[in-house]
């Protein structure tokens, strides 16, 4: 995987190799060209006008959009769509998300959410993770990268549990699973490729043609893979890593297609066209992809066939990204007005084209279907997938399903130049008891309460009953109900078909609330300062906030705090409680009585040893009476402590005189002792 830097403000302007793939096609359906011996089906993913730098992984691709605004100054968002669901999914709302890579279920960029002047970090972006199984994201940077952080410029890549970014010679790799975050610094590498341990690129510290360096992660060893001088472009998957390589003969400058395994550390020129300049390869699997600048081509290259093939006079602007046998990329419409995302299916001409029906396709357990290979390209071997955790290799296979559900069926079909695949999902619907399910909207609110429920259960049910918990029934199948009263609802649906019935029940589902009623209890009630008192909640409503008065000045907004008072006296105590539905307050005024300390305390001490040669550590313990709260010392040579029992080093002989004022709430007194300490040379 290449490391992404199209970062707005730069990749924009980046359109000077471009690659045109003209292809005639409409929004909904794919539409195919075959020109040479490449076939491709080109579907427009996106109609914004505002969609560029598409990464694809599996089923889903992914995008930077500025929908809303404009190509200079945003708003930039993150989209997502998936191909086997049509679905389009907004991922980030940041509005400064830019540089997105999608590997797996996780997609990270680059935001700019958190740059700002005050930290010199103004035009500086973070990483930013987000995980398609957990519905979580993550920042991965602990702090800002400012604009000028990595020299040559910003990019992100990320590989298996591994997420790098960085530049010129400078990168970070950052571990999901152990939440580790590794510099590697003074690594020759400029505009990396990447790939489980390893990472390649050229060594010119300016990105232009050179050497391709290797740095292993797991022995941090780096590797020269060319002695060329003259490669650039690289990419890698698994042990595979290609580039294209700059030549000049008969003063015609043309570049070829390479190919390095790691595991047999073999290198292999793919093409010898000594004419034509091939650039930006990129590898997925068992295929090679490049695009032909003279004469705007795509090529493909089959390991596994060792087949070459290629279209003619195409139209890709702006580059591409590539996984299995699909590439995206940006068409940027119009003198670069109004860009969207496009995907074209790549399929050598003499692979075979997966297709087949089914009947029946829907009806009771158990329940069997017969499935017609309707293939063409003449294939050799058929492999059927069911859904339901079984295969066959037959050409039209008879199968039952023996349980409900949905399932999805999947033919692959071969023949001497490869393979091809057919999905269709969720083909094959097998009946049976119906499950509950349902969700409501709102689940919690003030009196009263108006809720909408809206019936989700599976297995086509045709009857419905509900019981909302506060003695009233529907038999709608997605009735609005209103709560008069506050309190905690449980509510239950049955659904009933053919076939059975099912029940779910959520409990205390519904939070219906009214306005609180405040109420408090402390103890104690009166003492001596300084009092502490515990202050206990007793309101009744569903409270959410609390806001505390204590009397003297100081408020909390724990539930139930504990607050010390220093000072004698009345102190009246307001405590206010807060809920969705309103707010209330309850003053209790005299509340606390804090009287005074008796007497003020009698300071006393004694210290250890007396005397001694300098330097001479004296441990002082205080002895005073009447409950002093606070100390304070002087040790007689300029020195002082507020510390209870101190210990005190004297650096110089003399005869030194200490000094102790204890205090306490109702007053202070002090203890000399004259020439306490004497000190020796």
């Amino acid at each position: 995987m290449k490391i992404n830097k199209n970062l707005h403000s730069m990749a924009l302007a980046s359109s000077a190799l471009v690659l045109l793939l003209i292809l005639v096609s409409s929004t909904v359906s794919a539409a195919t060209e075959q020109t040479a011996s490449l076939k491709i089906n080109k579907t427009q993913i996106t109609t914004s006008g505002s969609a560029a730098f598409p990464s694809i992984y599996g089923d889903r691709i992914v995008w930077e959009d500025w929908r809303n605004g404009n190509r200079d100054d945003g708003p930039f968002n993150i989209y997502m769509y998936n191909i086997s669901t049509h679905k389009e999914t907004q991922i980030t709302t940041s509005e400064s998300a830019v540089s997105p890579v999608i590997y797996g279920n996780r997609i990270v960029w680059l935001d700019g959410r958190n740059g700002n002047i005050q930290n010199d970090t103004e035009g500086g972006h973070d990483v930013y993770m987000y995980d398609l199984s957990t519905h979580k994201e993550t920042r991965i940077t602990s702090s800002t990268i400012p604009a000028d952080g990595f020299g040559y410029d910003l990019g992100i890549a990320i590989s298996g549990n591994r997420i790098l970014w960085g530049g010129t010679y400078h990168y970070c790799i950052y571990d999901i699973s152990t939440q580790k975050e590794t510099q590697v610094d003074d690594v020759p590498i400029i505009n990396p490729a990447f790939f489980g341990n390893i990472i390649v690129g050229v060594s010119d510290i300016d990105g232009r043609p050179s050497n391709l360096t290797m740095y292993d992660l797991s022995t941090h060893k780096e590797t020269q893979i060319t002695n060329s001088g003259s490669a650039f472009s690289p990419d890698i998957d698994n042990n595979i890593i290609v580039w294209a390589d700059e030549r000049r003969e008969d003063e015609v400058y043309h570049s070829e297609i390479y190919m390095y395994d790691l595991s047999t550390k073999k290198e292999t020129q793919i093409t010898n066209s000594r004419s034509i300049f091939y650039y930006s390869p990129a590898i997925s699997k068992d295929r090679i992809v490049w695009e032909d600048y003279n004469n705007g081509n795509i090529y493909m290259y089959n390991l596994s066939t060792q087949e070459e093939t290629h279209t003619n006079n195409t139209s890709v602007r702006g580059g591409f990204d590539f996984y299995g046998d699909k590439i995206v990329w940006t068409d940027w419409g119009n003198e670069n007005e109004k860009p969207n995302v496009y995907m074209g299916t790549l399929t050598s001409s003499n692979l075979p084209t997966a297709a087949f029906s089914a009947s029946p396709t829907s009806g009771k357990a158990p329940m069997k279907v017969q499935f017609i290979d309707k293939s063409t390209g003449t294939p050799k071997k058929w492999k059927w997938s069911f859904g339901d955790g079984t295969t066959s290799t037959k050409q039209n296979p008879t199968h039952k399903y023996s349980k409900a559900g949905v399932y999805t069926v999947k033919l692959t079909v071969t023949n001497a130049a490869g393979s091809n695949t057919v999905t269709k999902t969720n083909y094959i619907t097998v009946a049976a008891k119906p499950a509950a399910a349902f969700s409501a909207s709102p689940t919690s609110g003030k009196t009263p309460l108006t809720v909408k429920f809206t019936d989700t259960s599976a297995g086509t049910p045709i009857k419905w009953k509900w019981d909302f918990g506060d003695g009233t029934t529907s038999t709608k199948q997605n009735p609005t109900h209103k709560y008069s009263k506050a309190g905690k609802y449980t509510v239950t649906l049955t659904v009933t078909n053919a076939a059975g019935s099912n029940t779910v029940t959520k409990s205390n589902y519904i939070t219906v609330t009214a306005k609180p009623v405040a109420a408090f209890s402390a103890s104690p009630t009166s003492g001596k300062a300084p009092l502490d008192v515990k202050f206990t909640d007793k309101s009744t409503g569903s409270t959410t906030k609390w806001k505390w008065d204590f009397g003297d000045g100081t408020i909390s907004t724990k539930q139930n705090p504990t607050h010390k008072y220093s000072k004698a006296g009345k102190y009246t105590v307001a405590l206010t409680v807060t809920n969705s539905a309103g707010i209330n307050t309850v003053t209790k005024s005299n509340y606390i009585t804090v009287t005074r300390t008796s007497q003020a305390p009698v300071a006393d001490f004694w210290g250890w040893p007396l005397s001694g040669k300098a330097p001479l550590k004296v441990t002082f313990t205080e002895t005073s009476k009447g409950s002093p709260t606070s100390w304070k010392w002087d040790f007689g040579d300029g020195k002082s402590s507020i510390e209870k029992s101190p210990v005190h080093t004297y650096s110089a002989a003399g005869t030194y005189t200490v000094k102790l004022t204890a205090t306490n709430a109702a007053g202070s007194s002090t203890k000399t002792k004259w020439n306490y300490i004497k000190v020796a040379k």
